[in-house]
């Protein structure tokens, strides 16, 4: 009996993805649970031994010793021994096998859901990771155009040219800029070590991935993955079935016996001596024991085996909706995260032409300080809102890769 392919293969058509792929290779690898599956499916394989065994369970050997210590058998000696195993019960092997092979499809199923549940994992890390970047890019924008606008407004001040007020507005706002960044930078480190702690080492860095294509519903992972416990639910019946009772056994075995029987006839002349006559004999045999079927017995494991075909098929048809509800709401996510990223752009655009023109309009003496901090504000929500509408957009492409269940 030869074991299936190789646990946590896949097809060739899933083994390219740049750095998602490479950085979900490691991440797999340290991965707690999808270990475990593999020392699983190791376990099961073990299962083998017994399928091409000649036997369902182990060989005995048996013997035993009795003595006469009393009565008229003088003594009487006899000696047993006994070597037998159990018996394959008609279809059974194969009905195991059946199981044994199920079970290892139903593991290397579980290990492609799990490697996609780690990939959606690092998906989230890494965009939290790129989110913490732009955040960091934003606010290191916000600390040199307020260190620019600061030193402009110094040199106003120091020539007479605005109150000192203005001065410290823009001392304010550097400072808050300053503040902004280090929060950021400290948000981004922490976002790093956590993805660099899901991968191994590697950090977020390069281009993750984009839009995949649809692949067939009944290919995804999440449905692979009841689809064969079922499989491994019906085998597990035809086992039932072709087990209806223990397994018989069978056995050889061979017994010595001898003992001293004294015989005389006082009657006739009672001076004869008495006469020990010793008898001994020396049989071979066959024994077998065969079990009665019961309902008893048959009847629990019956109903469990149904029950869990039925388990499993409910779970194969919820989690066919989930995925289908699932990836149409991704697809609705993206849709919308693109539209709302070509309008952030767009405001973007405004309002970097509204803040050029107010500073002109300051250094004419067109503009107050304040006004012009107020500008450079709907800059920077701008310049917020495209980052995150961005990041966004990424997030959406990843979410729609994974509810179509793909993993490099």
């Amino acid at each position: 009996m030869t074991s299936p392919k190789k646990a946590g293969a896949r097809p060739p058509s899933q083994r390219s993805g740049g750095v998602l792929a490479k950085h979900l290779e490691m991440a797999v690898l340290i991965d707690a649970q999808s270990r475990s599956l593999e020392a699983q499916f190791r376990a099961i394989t073990g299962r083998y031994a017994t399928v091409n065994s000649i036997s369902p369970g182990s060989p005995y050997f048996a013997g035993y010793q009795r003595n006469a210590v009393a009565g008229n058998l003088r003594n009487y000696n006899e000696t047993e021994a006994e070597v037998g195993m159990p018996l394959w019960l008609p279809g059974q092997r194969d009905a195991l096998a059946a199981t044994v092979t199920t079970g290892l499809f139903e593991v290397e199923e579980r290990l492609a859901l799990r490697r996609l549940e780690v990939a959606g994992v690092l998906r989230n890390a890494w965009w939290n990771a790129q989110r913490a970047a732009r955040d960091v890019s934003v606010a290191r924008s916000r600390v040199e155009t307020a260190r620019d606008i600061g030193a402009d407004m110094t040199r106003r001040v120091e020539l007479g040219e605005s109150p000192q007020t203005d001065a410290l507005l823009a001392k304010n706002e550097t400072l808050g800029a300053e503040t902004e960044l280090a929060q950021a930078e400290g948000a981004l480190k922490v976002a790093q070590v956590n993805y660099v702690a899901l991968t191994g080492g590697a950090p977020p860095d390069g281009v993750l991935e984009s839009v995949r294509p649809a692949i067939d519903i009944e290919e995804h992972p999440a449905l692979r993955t009841p689809r064969a416990a079922l499989v491994r639910a019906r085998a597990q019946a035809e086992l039932v079935d072709a087990t209806p009772i223990d397994n018989p056994e069978i056995g050889i075995f061979g017994r010595q016996e001898h003992n001293d029987q004294y015989a005389t006839d006082r009657s006739l002349d009672p001076l004869e001596p008495i006469t020990n006559q010793r008898t001994d004999a020396t049989t071979v045999g066959v024994r077998i024991r065969i079990p009665i079927p019961t309902e008893g017995r048959n009847e629990p494991r019956r109903a469990e085996a149904l029950a869990e075909m039925d388990r499993a098929t409910a779970e194969y048809e919820r989690a066919k909706r989930m995925v289908l509800a699932e990836i149409k709401a991704s697809r609705e996510s993206l849709a919308a995260a693109q539209r709302a990223a070509s309008l952030a752009n767009s405001r973007l655009t405004v309002a970097n032409e509204q803040f050029e023109l107010s500073r002109k309009a300051f250094k004419l003496g067109e503009l107050s300080a304040f006004d012009l901090y107020r500008v450079r504000q709907i800059q920077l929500d701008a310049q917020r809102m495209q980052a995150n509408a961005a990041i966004a957009v990424g997030t959406a492409i990843s979410r729609l890769n994974q509810a179509q269940g793909y993993a490099p």
